[in-house]
């Protein structure tokens, strides 16, 4: 008569042959949530740089409004001292919003940019002031210009290359938070005019 009781053998076998099914299912569970969790940051990666280049289109030409103003260069009699503090408050507006999406040294070039061109709290109510001299300006205007533009302007000027070496600091930290260039040279738009008074 054969003995009715399992041996050591076949009952590891019966488990082996039940935890096999349930390992490969717990391993394709973990699996499954690692390539989602991969998806989903690269997904979120991808949203990221579009953010950042949307910021890019928005910002980058009022930058380069204000580097041509305040280096005579381009476009600059085309905007008129009003129209360049109102550029202050779009830019003031638009890069604390875009802080958080990019690094600390964007914030930090973005800030010392705009300290180069305007002079800020000088008084209760007040415009920020254009860190430029005006008399050129007023020779360039003629006719046009208005003495009331006058105020806008501050005492305390801003050397043009200095203006441009901020400048090129914050494209190179756009540059790279971006991704699109991680070592990127600003090209260098010529000489700030000499004859700047």
């Amino acid at each position: 008569m054969a003995a009715s009781g399992w041996t050591l053998l076949e009952v590891a076998k019966l488990i082996v042959a039940f935890l096999t099914p349930l390992l490969l299912i717990l391993i394709g569970i973990y699996v499954h949530r690692v390539t989602k969790r991969f998806e989903q940051l690269q997904w979120l990666g991808q949203k990221l740089v579009e953010k950042r280049l949307a910021i890019y289109d928005d910002l980058a030409p009022l930058f380069n409004d204000l580097l041509c103003y305040f280096t005579y260069v381009g476009c600059w009699r085309d905007l008129k001292p009003p129209e360049v503090v109102s550029l202050k408050r779009r830019l003031d507006k638009s890069i604390h919003l875009a802080a958080p999406l990019f690094s600390e040294d964007f914030f930090t070039a973005c800030m010392n940019f705009q300290q180069h061109c305007f002079e800020t709290y000088t008084g209760w109510g007040r415009d920020a002031l254009l860190r430029t001299q005006f008399e050129r300006r007023q020779d360039a205007y003629g006719d046009e210009w208005d003495s009331d533009w006058n105020d806008c302007f501050s005492s305390k000027i801003s050397e043009p290359n200095d203006i441009r070496a901020a400048y090129q600091r914050v494209m190179k930290v756009f540059a790279r938070d971006i991704g699109v260039h991680s070592t990127f040279v600003v090209p260098d738009s010529g000489i700030v005019p000499h004859n700047i008074r």
